[in-house]
């Protein structure tokens, strides 16, 4: 839901700091000028649109790629999924994210999806955003040899209305279909789900009527508390309910104002109590969608990267692009 806060982070020169050691994948190889980027990949098509409905749409995507001399036959790949309330939004605003995966050896791809102007007020939006985003892994899996994909080390990430869109993917039982988006015949499974201020059960806007203007966001008609509390969206339940679902890692910031922590908190809970290989990162006193806090402070973006490493079962010693002893920039700079 979630309108994702538009200052977020853009890439900037800084000064050059030396890297000489370090944790390949964890660290970058490149630096953010060596990614190259490929714009506007129709991966899919959909029915339904703010253009259109009924009319058939392309679903796009950006891909973010490691430099061409990048010799490894089989790299990491990750979706990544914008937020906006599943009512606006883009696939730039993953820009940042999806570069610094691609300094540390993944293929990123930023995708964009069926937007939706009832939004939240029904189940319509996520299902629609899991079957758009279902068809861009199997994208990714259909290409895979011009990509180099390793298509069993792939995971899907979201922020917000997009890391709910991650969590049904993984977990929600009426969620588990394949839909009709495009590239039939492959896998839309995933190794790994990320959400970062996602949730499953939908206690968002409990305590308001409308959007505080504090936010720095627009009223757009989002559910009242009542219509909230009368949404059969409670599917916390579905954690651990059918075999084989991924591994989870959620990003939080506890003072979330828009998606409640405990919401997170629950889901990890759950994901724990069956089994699931999980990590909750809370980030204290951050709010909804931290990610100036996760890429610069700590060491955030350092667990968050082990953690992948971890999940997808990667050697860093065999899978990841080598560390060169050359000067970075840092990552991200906010403004």
């Amino acid at each position: 839901m979630w309108l994702r806060l538009l200052a977020c982070g853009v890439l900037a020169p800084s000064a050059a700091v030396a890297v000489l050691t370090g944790v390949p994948c964890v660290d970058p190889a490149w630096q953010p000028s060596e990614i190259r980027v490929f714009r506007d990949i129709e991966y899919g098509y959909s029915r339904n649109s703010f253009t259109g409905a009924g009319r058939e749409e392309p679903l796009l995507m950006d891909a973010y790629l490691p430099p061409a001399g990048d010799i490894r036959s089989a790299r990491p790949a990750a979706v990544l999924v914008h937020g906006g309330a599943f009512q606006v939004g883009d696939k730039k605003i993953d820009a940042s994210l999806a570069t610094m995966l691609a300094q540390r050896g993944f293929i990123a791809v930023s995708v964009n999806y069926r937007l939706e102007p009832a939004g939240l007020a029904n189940d319509e939006a996520p299902l629609d955003a899991t079957e758009d985003v279902r068809a861009a892994i199997r994208f990714l899996r259909k290409h895979a040899y011009e990509y180099r994909i390793d298509t069993n080390r792939i995971m899907v990430a979201g922020d917000s209305a997009g890391a709910i869109t991650a969590l049904y993917l993984g977990y929600v039982q009426k969620a588990q279909y394949q839909g009709s988006s495009g590239n039939a015949g492959y896998r839309s499974d995933v190794a790994l789900s990320i959400s970062i201020s996602g949730e499953l059960v939908m206690q968002a806007f409990c305590a308001v009527q409308k959007l505080s203007p504090a936010y720095g966001l627009p009223a757009y008609g989002l559910p009242t508390a009542c219509q909230v509390q009368n949404l059969t969206c409670d599917y916390t339940h579905d954690v651990g309910a059918t075999p084989n679902q991924p591994s989870l890692l959620m990003v939080h910031g506890t003072a979330d104002a828009i998606v409640p922590f405990v919401n997170a908190k629950a889901i990890f809970d759950r994901a724990l109590a069956a089994g699931i290989h999980a990590k909750l990162i809370a980030i204290p006193d951050a709010g909804h969608v931290p990610m100036k806090e996760l890429f610069t402070e700590g060491n955030y973006f350092n667990d968050f990267m082990s953690f992948v490493i971890d999940s997808l079962g990667i050697d860093t010693f065999t899978e990841c692009p080598s560390l060169a002893p050359v000067a970075f920039s840092p990552n991200v700079v906010f403004n």
